[in-house]
């Protein structure tokens, strides 16, 4: 283990893949694995140190108290290999030296492998109330940008987006700040428009949806 200061991470994440990166983390099931608690760590500016191994140290029952120290040090030790792992690759980089501790921080490497992380793991939430509102996604881009248009069409439909035509993409529930991640990460900003839709006459985007919607209350 190491013997060294704590490491503090000095975050430079833009604040919309801050907020994007600690909302997957939440919300997602994988949440728990060692990878998204290093990330966690190094989104919020947090510091890895010895300490952190034995959160549950006065425990009342010996035994119990034994077992979760033994969990936990095992988790932080898998920590410092993942963020030893992001230093061999070059995805954290050390800034300086502090009296209390060893500053680091993202590179751009790093937070190219952070924006890949948000891709893989983006899912569109499904509300308790739903507002009645469909969410329209129109795209026109270029022939000489097709390998970006392709990827743009499978991440929509694995986020269960139903295509009406070619460009043209539906989904019932709140995904602007999805899109606007899909946008920058791709890099196509002026090519892709969110619109607001009233009411859903199509039959077939209504009978796609049909068991999404159920799971959803329509606001009054």
């Amino acid at each position: 283990m190491p013997k060294h200061k704590p490491i503090k991470f000095e975050t430079t994440l833009e604040p919309n893949l801050k907020k994007y990166l600690l909302r997957i983390i939440k919300e997602n099931s994988k949440a728990k694995t060692t990878l998204n608690a290093t990330l966690a760590l190094i989104a919020t500016g947090g510091i890895l140190t010895f300490g952190v191994a034995f959160p549950n140290v006065l425990g009342i029952i010996e035994k119990i108290r034994q077992r979760q120290k033994r969990e936990s040090y095992e988790e932080y030790r898998k920590i410092w290999y993942t963020f030893n792992k992001l230093k061999q690759k070059h995805n954290l980089e050390f800034l300086k030296e502090e009296e209390d501790c060893l500053i680091y921080t993202v590179t751009e490497n790093g937070k190219k492998k952070i924006k890949k992380f948000i891709l893989d793991e983006l899912k569109i939430s499904v509300p308790k109330n739903w507002d009645g509102n469909w969410r329209l996604v129109i795209f026109d881009i270029p022939e000489n940008q097709r390998k970006i248009r392709d990827s743009l069409r499978n991440k929509l439909e694995d986020l269960n987006f139903y295509q009406c035509q070619k460009s043209v993409w539906v989904h019932p529930f709140p995904c602007i700040e999805e899109i606007e991640f899909l946008k920058d990460f791709f890099n196509i900003k002026p090519l892709v428009k969110i619109f607001l839709v009233k009411e859903m006459t199509d039959e077939k985007v209504l009978y796609y949806f049909k068991n999404l919607l159920k799971s959803a209350i329509i606001k009054q």
